[in-house]
């Protein structure tokens, strides 16, 4: 991947380009964002330049063997670490790799790199668990995957000045996993590179956080990510494309889920609103507990990914009550919703809600049962509804 094939993000660019140009580049550096937003991408495209053989003012070449390499995936001093869990009872269709015990990296190394080329260096964690069939699980960065990065990162380089690893969703590491990975930060291989890239930095361990240069990932830039909109989807408008950027919040995945109108968004959508209109409802406990049983069904990112919708919803709820409506980010269905809910969520109640939400994420990610878990809530957020906004 070069720079060129990254949507926005010219400072970025510049700051990486120039750290080569100087000889300032940092054996360990973190690259953080929510999102698809190109973090991947530059790592990789940095990597790609770092080793490039004929380097050019603001790129590398694309055609010397390193970077032809690279493009393929296939450079022997480029190593990659990624999330992966078991996946043998899976029908997933989409890989043949089957995994039964001790998942690493380099089982779905096929898989990865496939992948890799459809997203075009743009992935989404939750599509990746679905590439390999693991949706119903959590990925992991397992000790054995440890052992085996440090195992290849001993060597010397085969063909370029630097080894090169990048680790995709550094905070999916198991503890003992993160030390091993401190400990080579701490005493790195000759002439060797680790580049981590992250979404919630607050997962890291503050020890590996003061090891590492960090780089802040933003959004894309609505006007950039429009642009590449544009080439893809040609048979939407300009408009239309800037107002789906708009609402995808510079993230590549989301503005494609957007515009493919994906069944989550639809599940998640329909799954909220006969959940508020339940937990308002007076004698609706019948109605709740088959919601609940219905919902424990899912896997657990699943439901990660409707507690995230439920923040949202409640976040575009207060900005229609007290911020700027110019802010508000939202479809056209759930625009006619709101229009109608909102007035419910108010200052009142919408930590409350927030704090309750966010602690259920926490509890589904240390696996806690999913059929307490949605009662407890559903009767908490059935209160929480009914808090009147003006009481003191």
């Amino acid at each position: 991947m070069q720079f060129k094939d990254i949507i926005g993000q010219e400072s970025l660019k510049n700051k990486l380009i120039n750290s080569v140009k100087e000889n300032r580049i940092s054996h360990a550096q973190l690259f953080i964002g929510k999102g698809s937003v190109g973090k991947l991408a530059l790592a990789y495209a940095y990597a790609q330049y770092i080793n490039c053989t004929d380097k050019k003012n603001d790129d590398s070449c694309g055609v010397c063997s390193s970077c032809r390499k690279y493009a393929a995936m296939s450079h022997p001093d480029l190593f990659f670490s990624y999330p992966v869990n078991t996946n043998a009872t899976s029908t997933s269709k989409a890989t043949e790799t089957s995994v039964k015990k001790d998942p690493v990296s380099a089982d779905f190394l096929v898989d990865w790199k496939k992948y890799l080329d459809e997203v075009k260096g743009y992935p989404d964690l939750f599509q990746w668990y679905q590439r390999i069939g693991i949706e119903n699980k959590q990925g992991f960065i397992s000790k054995e995957e440890g052992r085996n990065v440090i195992h290849q990162m001993q060597y010397k380089t085969v063909e370029a000045k630097y080894k090169v690893l990048i680790v995709w969703m550094v905070e999916k590491m198991q503890e003992l996993t993160s030390n091993i990975l401190l400990k080579m930060i701490e005493e790195p291989p000759e002439n060797t590179l680790i580049f981590l890239i992250a979404e919630e930095k607050e997962k890291l361990l503050p020890t590996i956080l003061s090891r590492v240069q960090q780089l802040y990932v933003p959004p894309i830039e609505n006007e950039k990510l429009t642009s590449f909109l544009l080439t893809q989807h040609q048979s939407l408008t300009e408009n239309q494309l800037s107002e789906i950027a708009n609402l995808a919040g510079g993230d590549v995945f989301k503005a494609n889920e957007i515009i493919s109108n994906s069944t989550e968004i639809r599940e998640n959508f329909d799954l909220f609103v006969e959940w508020m209109r339940l937990c308002y409802k007076k004698g609706s406990l019948d109605g709740i507990k088959t919601w609940v049983e219905k919902i424990s069904k899912f896997g657990r990112e699943k439901q990660k990914s409707f507690l995230n919708y439920t923040l949202r919803m409640v976040r575009e709820s207060l900005l229609l009550n007290y911020g700027d409506k110019s802010l508000v980010r939202v479809l056209h269905n759930e625009e006619q919703f709101l229009s109608k809910f909102s007035p419910f969520i108010h200052l009142r109640n919408a930590i409350l809600i927030q704090e309750r939400v966010n602690m259920a994420i926490y509890e589904i990610e240390r696996n806690a049962h999913s059929a307490n878990l949605f009662a407890d809530l559903s009767l908490k957020m059935s209160t929480y509804l009914k808090l009147d906004a003006t009481a003191r």
